[in-house]
């Protein structure tokens, strides 16, 4: 299983299928403990209707979410695995708004599509260098400045993409503030 998103607090899964009024064709797995909610569809349609801002934002969100998926795709063929690493540590670190991630290094192996040893290779460097600290199930992100600038140029990308599709201005802009 390679990720081909990640979504955190800021954002929803599923809501393709509330624009087509199916089910979502989307796949979504909790990879770092925190808290989440569920939604049921028909209130949510419901809501969508007589709140176009709502519809609006989960529309947004979708885009956001496929320009992810995209570059996450080409990332993946592209760019080095510490530059990938890097990208996922700090998308992850957004996502869940801590510095600290509960997760292991084989699970972000699988997530990237290659060994644990590969991980644990570069996570080893990155500790020495003062980036990260790991502890049994546990990530700590150190300097976030230099996982930046180790990080590939999809982590700004997709930042980017974020804030803009996301942000207040972007509804104004749009007309559904």
């Amino acid at each position: 299983m390679i990720e081909t998103a990640l979504v955190g607090r800021e954002g929803v899964t599923g809501a393709d299928g509330l624009f087509a009024g199916e089910p979502a064709f989307c796949r979504a797995v909790v990879q770092i403990a925190g808290n989440a909610s569920t939604v049921e569809a028909e209130p949510l349609r419901e809501l969508m209707q007589t709140r176009p801002s709502v519809q609006s934002l989960l529309w947004r969100h979708g885009r956001a979410l496929f320009a992810q998926t995209q570059r996450s795709a080409a990332c993946n063929a592209a760019h080095s695995l510490e530059a990938r690493l890097c990208r996922w540590l700090l998308r992850a670190s957004d996502a869940c708004g801590d510095m600290t991630l509960s997760t292991t290094q084989e699970l972000i192996a699988e997530i990237l599509g290659v060994r644990r040893t590969s991980i644990s290779l570069i996570a080893h460097k990155m500790q020495e260098a003062g980036l990260i600290r790991t502890r049994r199930g546990h990530i700590e992100l150190l300097d976030l400045a230099a996982l930046r600038k180790s990080a590939c140029e999809c982590y700004a990308s997709t930042a980017l993409q974020y804030e803009h599709l996301l942000s207040p201005d972007e509804a104004k802009i749009t007309g559904t503030a």
